[in-house]
């Protein structure tokens, strides 16, 4: 019996972990009338989970045209600097400009994003095309207004191009 509990224990962390959330956090239905999970999926560096991301939207209906949020449960600890500097990276990625050029909104997001925590969850809610509104733990920590933001920020998880492809058409609901 001894033995079967560490693996009964995994099961529950694993099922748990991919398994469909109850509800959007506070924060999500706050923001978005009648907020529902899109979809949910998890990332994984060289195997190793590092969060499970979940999409809301109003009705369950993701657009990129409307209001949605996008919550990320850290399954590690992550600096926030790691968090700062991947972010810009990936954004640049996506065109929407230098490192040079992201500098002021870099300052913006080091002020949104703490270094986390496993079980810690940071949810962008999209208000508009230029605009988000951030939570830490359900804390509003930041408000950011750039040119395209929702499509160069939101689309880091949200894009169907790049090498997480499948992760984003689960997000969106399409797988």
């Amino acid at each position: 019996m001894r033995l079967f509990r560490p693996v009964i224990a995994a099961i529950a962390l694993t099922l748990a972990a991919v398994g469909p959330a109850a509800a959007s956090p506070a924060e999500v239905g706050a923001a978005i009338p009648n907020a529902q999970a899109v979809g949910q999926a998890p990332y994984r560096l060289l195997g190793i989970t590092v969060f499970n991301a979940e999409l809301y939207a109003s009705e369950g209906a993701f657009s990129w045209q409307r209001p949605f949020a996008l919550s990320l449960t850290y399954a590690r600890s992550a600096r926030q600097s790691t968090i700062v500097n991947r972010t810009i990276s990936e954004m640049s990625n996506r065109g929407a400009g230098s490192a040079e050029q992201l500098a002021p909104l870099r300052t913006q997001l080091e002020r949104c994003f703490p270094s986390v925590q496993r079980g810690d969850r940071i949810t962008g809610v999209s208000t508009g095309a230029n605009t988000a509104r951030f939570f830490v733990n359900g804390a509003q920590s930041c408000q950011i207004e750039w040119p395209n933001f929702r499509r160069h920020f939101f689309g880091i998880w949200l894009d169907a191009r790049g090498g997480q492809a499948a992760m984003s058409a689960r997000l969106r609901g399409e797988a």
